[in-house]
């Protein structure tokens, strides 16, 4: 993945989290514990304390890793991604503490990276 590439999924997500914030005070939250480790703060998000990040629509999302799990686990996400370089990192597919594979561009969760079994109540919550 390329510079200009993770710039614009940032620029997403701050545009995403700006919007989420003006209408916070007419919307509220409802928390959804997935698991143990897994939960989503409101509906387009879900955050897994065990595996370090959260996710949106596009992928992980620093900015709400950042405002859910806290300053130190979007800095430990940071370094995994300046570990390996920007341009081999992509946030748009990952898997989850549980094993549950999402695919931003597919717009699905699946059992795992091996099972193409959609995972209902996930993909709901990120992709509709």
């Amino acid at each position: 993945m390329n510079t200009i590439h993770l710039h614009s999924i940032r620029i997403k997500q701050l545009v995403t989290l700006a919007l989420l914030t003006i209408l916070s005070g007419s919307v509220s939250a409802v928390t959804t514990e997935l698991t143990p480790h897994i939960y989503s703060p409101y509906k387009g998000v879900i955050c897994d304390k065990k595996a370090g990040f959260c996710v949106d629509s596009y992928g992980i999302s620093m900015a709400f890793t950042q405002e859910y799990l806290g300053d130190d686990a979007q800095k430990e996400i940071m370094k995994v991604i300046d570990s390996v370089g920007t341009k081999n990192f992509d946030t748009t597919r990952y898997s989850l503490s549980n094993g549950v594979y999402c695919d931003s561009l597919k717009q699905g969760c699946f059992k795992s990276r091996f099972n193409d079994t959609r995972e209902v109540k996930f993909s709901d919550i990120l992709f509709n």
